[in-house]
């Protein structure tokens, strides 16, 4: 995710400065015809977003803009774009939109947003929510999610092939089925409850990071943290092969073999230790933080 996408593209080139201007709020009520399994793009700056699924083949949107909204763009036909216009120089926001967008169940969503939260739920396609200091959630099923806050927390419940999920300072929390997953944080937790994951990589530099879950027999498992604690569940029968190195931290494993020291001089920590069939490929490495490994 490469550094959580350079933090937003250095939060989408340091945001349109905003001026403050005095207009009366506006109430939204508008309505466009779209495809079924079209893509719907919506750009915010402040306020909050929804989106919403339903089973007509419309986009809907209502709420209200504030302060410096000055007015919502709403195009249609086999893309829909919803973009929220803002004076080009500012300085100060005052205000913003607050909107709620139905669109069809099978619609391919992208939202962008500054400070505004973003929430998006039963839509059946792939989804990309970001914002750069609100927090975004996703629930439903669908076919993949993309979720990513700088500032904020990421929350997402969902059935999907692939999540991916990133956030700066920000906590990262997952649950759902069978999935391939990525989390990445700097500062922020993360928790990620799994039915099974297909694949996972998890990355933090001072975050915590709790992980339960089955692994697929044919799935690679990658974890790197720096100075925070990765607590990792898994079936008592799961069949892995299991390689954690730490340089600081200790290495509790619930499976019974100890860690052994990798050398007489320095404090690292290694374990190596094959469960099962040993099919899934676990790789587990940490600078400071421990690593506790369960079995369930």
């Amino acid at each position: 995710m490469s550094t959580i996408r350079n933090a937003f593209l250095v939060a989408m080139m340091a945001a349109p400065l905003l001026v403050a201007s005095a207009s009366a709020d506006q109430e939204i009520n508008e309505t466009v015809k779209a495809k079924a399994h079209g893509l719907v793009t919506v750009e915010n700056i402040a306020g909050s977003i929804e989106v919403i699924g339903w089973d007509r083949n419309e986009v809907k949107v209502e709420g209200r803009l504030t302060g410096d909204a000055q007015k919502l763009l709403l195009d249609g036909g086999k893309k829909t774009r919803i973009k929220v216009k803002y004076p080009r120089r500012s300085k100060n926001l005052d205000g913003g939109a607050e909107l709620v967008i139905h669109v069809p169940a099978g619609s391919r969503v992208d939202v962008e947003c500054i400070s505004a939260t973003v929430e998006v739920r039963g839509v059946n396609g792939t989804i990309d929510a970001e914002s750069i200091s609100g927090s975004v959630a996703v629930s439903g099923r669908c076919e993949s999610v993309e979720a990513e806050s700088i500032s904020g927390d990421v929350v997402v419940d969902c059935d999907s092939d692939e999540v991916s999920l990133a956030s700066i300072s920000g906590n990262v929390e997952a649950t759902g089925g069978t999935s391939e997953v990525e989390a990445e944080t700097v500062t922020g937790d993360i928790t990620l409850k799994f039915d099974k994951f297909l694949g996972l990589n998890v990355e933090s530099v001072a975050g915590d990071a709790v992980v339960v879950g089955d692994l697929d027999s044919g799935g690679n498992f990658g974890f790197e943290l720096h100075s925070g604690t990765l607590r990792l569940t898994v079936p008592s029968d799961v069949s892995a092969d299991f390689r954690v190195e730490t340089f600081s931290g200790g290495i509790d494993n619930g499976f019974g073999q100890k860690s052994r020291k990798t050398s007489k001089y320095a404090p690292g920590r290694e374990l190596e230790f094959t469960n099962g069939s040993g099919d899934a490929r676990v790789r587990i490495d940490t600078f400071s933080g421990d690593v506790i490994i369960k079995k369930n």
